[in-house]
């Protein structure tokens, strides 16, 4: 990982976002239970850094390889071997961050991410990353609506194209990390939304 104490002004943004979506969690009484595929892991150390954190993010699902998305969280092979679709896919993201809450009774935001850092990525997919956020319906809400339990989970998604360039080979660490920082910071961002949208 990145040393960020050698770039101060990136590690205040990074915790300034963390903290923001730490104060809308608790502004909301939600907790948050996150699915890392192409971050692996660095949206909940970001959070990690956080003291008493521990209140509202229930943990994250590294689920790096399609295997993990299929044995931990029932991700359909049909989906994962879709030419049109696969692992890195609003579908798969969608499934993920549902599949996550429903496992998570206590979280009432999930947020998955899937994404193609690189390098040799294919070019459709290139820098892109698929966010999806699953927000469990409150019980008031469910009552007003009469909605069974299958409608009581809202799905919302993102598409983005990352700015950074793609790392040239296996050895452009430094292309690579600087991808993983705006994913990360995009995943910030788009759990911060979904909750201010909220209010």
């Amino acid at each position: 990982m990145q040393d960020l104490s050698r770039y101060p002004e990136k590690k205040n943004f990074m915790l300034e976002l963390a903290s923001s979506l730490r104060d809308a969690l608790a502004n909301q009484h939600r907790r948050l239970v996150l699915v890392e595929s192409c971050t692996a892991g660095r949206v909940a150390a970001t959070l990690g850094l956080l003291p008493g954190i521990s209140q509202w993010l229930c943990g994250s699902l590294v689920v790096y390889r399609n295997a993990s998305k299929s044995a931990w969280l029932g991700v359909p092979g049909s989906l994962l071997d879709d030419p049109q679709q696969g692992p890195v896919s609003a579908a798969a993201s969608r499934w993920l961050a549902r599949a996550a809450l429903e496992r998570t009774p206590e979280a009432g935001l999930a947020v998955a991410i899937t994404g193609d850092i690189g390098p040799h990525a294919p070019s459709a997919t290139d820098g892109c990353i698929f966010l999806a956020a699953a927000l469990r319906v409150d019980c008031a809400e469910k009552a007003a609506s009469s909605s069974t339990t299958a409608d009581a989970i809202k799905i919302c998604e993102q598409q983005l194209r990352l700015a950074a360039p793609a790392p040239r080979d296996r050895s452009d660490i430094a292309a690579r990390q600087a991808r993983l920082e705006e994913a990360t910071r995009a995943t910030l961002s788009f759990a911060i939304l979904q909750l201010t949208a909220l209010t």
